[in-house]
């Protein structure tokens, strides 16, 4: 999500001026919509593109939109009924359009003299255009008279959710439902939020109610609770549809600010500023009444603004007081395989995102590994959903298409080329989709070397990892995927980043992470130890230690142990601990760097010293005497490690082959938990079948999709 958990859409200036007599001044409108910005408001929809003569409130709408595109960060919208209305807010420079679509018969002809079906038309033809003039806009359906209706009465709930599948399909990117004439239930909100995200998944967009009869923002919290997360209002609630009579009472903006706050839910607005904004909205409409009732009682003592009021009087059942994933809510659309893309996917998902992995029908083939990589993919891909497309068919292109309309991230390991040749690249998508973040993992970041082929171990040899890890003149791998694996994880950091300048910025950007330069961060002490010293970096088995002790040793029955002192104080320790008195008297080793310098003949006398002692004789001393040790364990011995059972380190995880092992959860605790599996390794396809419905395929095209085995 670009901003934050709430996002506040003021209509104040389209909506709420186009239903009063008067006609706010050009240069007060243009003050009132700095004053809103100020506020933290960063979504306006600030005019109708209208003939003047219907509405000469928004006869200066180019003039206005021109202004607040200069405003960073704040998404532009306008409503447009044709597409005569959408080429000139397109002129003007609109971030989004707004389509009227009425779900009454009847309001429809009166609001915009066009039956339903014509309107959907209308979508189709602002999409086309949107499309091929300014593909980076938004476009949103609003079906208004979505709860009943002043001239028709009852309007069926398959009606709207007919109407709402049909404006998706005509191209719209969201659809939101107004409450046109305050005859909105809380009830009927849930139900029929609930339906419309049923039928058009992420499509579903912003909740528009009245308070009419005193319900609007009852209503904005049922729609809340059905996963609604922009909410359309007016400051001081002033508006309403001309054409519908009754329709007056907009949400007023300071009170659903307020009861989100006053929830703990950010909306990013300060409210002590929002209120301020009524000054310039009653310069320029004076005399025009204006409502709220938070701007009149002013707020409670001591409000603090993303805080609750108050502790609940009876606690809380602990399941209710848990603490969100930090990215919950965000979906990302993976397109990886191996170690690199699916690391970035986990991290993501094990903090909350809803990661969904697009593998080929057949399976990615990391699920058929053997030898070294047969772990790989319980490892890297719980938390996921599966869905098996066929993208070499034109069918299983459009299916990615549209998921990733629905995704905040898409994430991609694949070669140089691959997805631009399937036109699902970075910028074929952006276009359709600013807000998108596209994080890509290669071997190398743009340059010379970008056209090879890289492998964690062909970045190790030509990055200088293999060489300090070897012995010298036999540079060697090391002992995991640690390129691929932190590759993954900088991918993820890089999501996480844009991620927070799309918040600031309203607009996605592409990540780029690769293993050739992962590894350069990696030795880069070693480059700056060169440049600090003037002499190259030995191969760790045969460097200059900093420390004198700080080395693996072979003890009794052969077992061995690592073992260090890295200071004065350790060093003194250590001697007193196995009676090294004349070492720890000898003058030649009185400081670290002495020590260091005479490590030649130290450590094959520490050796002998040691040599007769258990491994875990040691471990005790070295451990009741708080200094580092490590025994030598091999990776299947930490199943049974007593700290990581102990601490829930290790999480029940479902093999490829349906059986079960134990695998390690992220390396860090939130709030003193451990990030853990919600889901597990998904099974080929698992979850096809749902995604595609959520999508908007009926059961006649997923069937089809079946036998001609695009998805699986």
């Amino acid at each position: 999500m670009s901003h934050p958990p709430i996002l506040i859409s003021e209509v104040g200036p389209r909506d709420g001026l186009q239903s009063v007599k008067a006609t706010m001044p050009t240069a007060d409108k243009l003050r009132w919509i700095d004053a809103l910005y100020a506020a933290g408001v960063r979504e306006i929809e600030v005019a109708s593109f209208v003939p003047a003569r219907l509405l000469p409130q928004m006869a200066d709408a180019a003039e206005v939109v021109r202004h607040a595109i200069t405003l960073p960060g704040l998404t532009v919208m306008a409503l447009v009924p044709n597409r005569r209305g959408a080429e000139a807010a397109l002129a003007a420079g609109v971030h989004k359009l707004t389509v009227p679509v009425s779900a009454s018969a009847a309001h429809s002809l009166a609001n915009v003299r066009k039956t339903r079906e014509e309107m959907v038309e209308e979508v189709r033809a602002i999409a086309a255009l949107r499309q091929g003039i300014a593909p980076h806009v938004g476009l949103e359906a609003s079906i208004s008279t979505a709860f009943g209706c002043t001239l028709q009465g009852q309007v069926a709930e398959d009606d709207v959710i007919w109407l709402a599948a049909q404006c998706i399909a005509a191209g719209a990117d969201e659809l939101g439902l107004s409450d046109t004439v305050g005859y909105a239930n809380p009830a009927q909100v849930r139900r029929l939020f609930r339906r419309l995200r049923a039928e058009i998944g992420r499509h579903a967009g912003a909740a528009h109610m009245h308070n009419t009869r005193g319900l609007g923002l009852a209503n904005c919290l049922a729609a809340y609770e059905e996963g609604v997360r922009t909410f359309d209002a007016s400051l001081g609630g002033l508006g309403g549809c001309p054409y519908a009579p009754g329709a007056s009472g907009n949400v007023v903006t300071e009170d659903l600010v307020f009861m989100f706050e006053a929830m703990g839910l950010s909306t990013g607005i300060d409210l002590e500023k929002l209120m301020a904004a009524r000054a310039p909205l009653l310069a320029g409409l004076p005399g025009e009444s204006i409502y709220g009732m938070t701007p009149e009682a002013g707020l409670p003592r001591g409000f603090v603004q993303g805080a609750r009021l108050a502790a609940p009087v009876h606690p809380v059942p602990e399941e209710s007081q848990e603490t969100p994933l930090p990215y919950a809510g965000i979906r990302v659309v993976e397109f990886t395989h191996m170690v690199m893309g699916p690391t970035c996917g986990m991290l993501l998902g094990d903090l909350g995102a809803e990661v969904i992995k697009v593998e080929p029908p057949e399976g990615d083939n990391t699920r058929r590994l053997l030898g070294s990589g047969a772990g790989f993919f319980p490892t890297f891909n719980r938390n996921k959903k599966s869905i098996a497309l066929d993208l070499k068919t034109p069918e299983g292109q459009e299916a990615a298409r549209r998921l990733i309309a629905t995704a905040d991230i898409v994430s991609e390991n694949f070669k140089p080329g691959t997805m631009k040749k399937l036109g699902l690249d970075y910028e074929t998508l952006q276009q359709r989709h600013p807000r998108l973040i596209y994080v890509s993992h290669k071997g190398f970041l743009p340059g010379p070397y970008d056209h090879r082929t890289a492998l964690d171990e062909v970045v190790q040899m030509m990055g200088g990892l293999a060489y300090m890890t070897g012995r010298s003149g036999d540079p060697l791998r090391a002992g995991t995927s640690v390129n691929d694996i932190m590759g993954g994880m900088f991918g993820a950091i890089g999501a996480m980043a844009a991620l927070r300048q799309r918040e600031l910025t309203g607009r996605g950007t592409e990540v780029q992470s690769a293993l050739f330069e992962n590894n350069v961060f990696l030795v880069g002490q070693h480059m700056v130890q060169f440049a600090a010293t003037g002499q190259a970096a030995a191969p760790m088995p045969s460097r200059i230690s900093a420390w004198a002790v700080y080395d693996v040793f072979t003890v009794k029955d052969g077992e061995q142990i690592f073992l260090a002192a890295v200071s004065d104080k350790q060093w003194t320790i250590f001697c007193k601990a196995f009676g090294l008195d004349a070492l720890m008297a000898d003058p030649r080793l009185k400081t670290n760097n002495d020590r260091v310098r005479a490590r030649e003949w130290l450590i094959p006398v520490l050796r002998v010293q040691l040599a007769d002692h258990s491994a875990a004789e040691l471990s005790a001393l070295f451990e009741a005497n708080e200094l580092p040790f490590a025994p030598i364990t091999r990776p299947e011995e930490l199943f049974d490690d007593p700290h990581l059972n102990a601490t829930g380190g290790l999480a029940p995880v479902r093999m490829n082959d349906g059986s079960e092992s134990k695998v390690p959860l992220m390396p860090f605790t939130l709030g003193g938990q451990r990030p853990g599996i919600r889901l597990q390794p998904p099974r080929l396809g698992e979850h096809s079948r749902e995604l595609l419905q959520e999508l908007g395929y009926g059961e006649d095209a997923i069937q089809a999709f079946q036998s001609t085995q695009v998805f699986s």
